[in-house]
């Protein structure tokens, strides 16, 4: 219990920082023209998410803590980023991707299983295609960031397994789906409009990650 209490404390903080960036509108663009959402949502998602990756890295092994809160930071300001613009940044989802690469050889190390990394790369891969080929067949549904995105949650979610992956694809497009209906059904959105699938992406992570088993 005290390490999740002591991580939610750290992604409090984490996410009044990222609230500051977001509220300053670094991940604007000058085409961005609705007005800055308030964000007070973000340290509060922050201390949760934080709180339960940081749980479930005490259970699995210490060694996999700077991945996978390194994850839950861009993750947590992917969804914002998402939901006010509809736009998933390179800055976060492909530039992040080396260092989780050695965050992840660092955890193979300490926790002397390196087949996982093979696991991991072949799973960012698999998906990455996936991915690819459902926004080329559907454009007005997944798009390139989704895309960019996938690659990245399939190789972070990859080292804990492959049955990891499979979970997050179904609970990923399971919320994205229940939240779009939720939305027709409520009239705040029509089956043409277009929806911001990073955090439902993002949430399925979430969960698969928390259901992932023992190393």
């Amino acid at each position: 219990m005290l390490p999740a209490v002591l991580f939610a404390l750290v992604g409090a903080v984490v996410g009044w920082g990222e609230r500051r960036s977001l509220r300053a509108g670094e991940w604007r663009r000058p085409s961005d023209a609705t007005a800055v959402p308030r964000f007070d949502w973000v340290p509060v998602l922050g201390a949760v998410v934080f709180g339960l990756v940081g749980w479930k890295c005490a259970a699995l092994s210490w060694w996999t803590a700077p991945a996978y809160l390194l994850f839950a930071g861009i993750g947590l300001l992917l969804v914002a980023v998402d939901a006010d613009v509809h736009r998933l940044p390179d800055k976060l989802t492909v530039w992040p991707l080396p260092v989780f690469a050695v965050l992840l050889v660092l955890a193979s190390a300490g926790a002397g299983q390196w087949s996982r990394l093979v696991v991991a790369l072949g799973c960012g891969v698999v998906v990455g295609l996936v991915f690819l080929l459902l926004a080329l067949a559907v454009p007005s549904g997944l798009g390139l960031g989704d895309v960019k995105l996938a690659v990245q949650i399939g190789s972070v979610l990859g080292w804990l397994g492959a049955s990891v992956v499979v979970s997050w694809v179904f609970l990923g497009f399971l919320a994205g789906g229940l939240w779009a209906a939720a939305l027709v059904i409520t009239r705040r959105a029509t089956r043409k409009t277009h929806l911001a699938f990073g955090p439902p992406l993002l949430l399925g992570a979430l969960l698969a990650l928390l259901g992932a088993g023992p190393l």
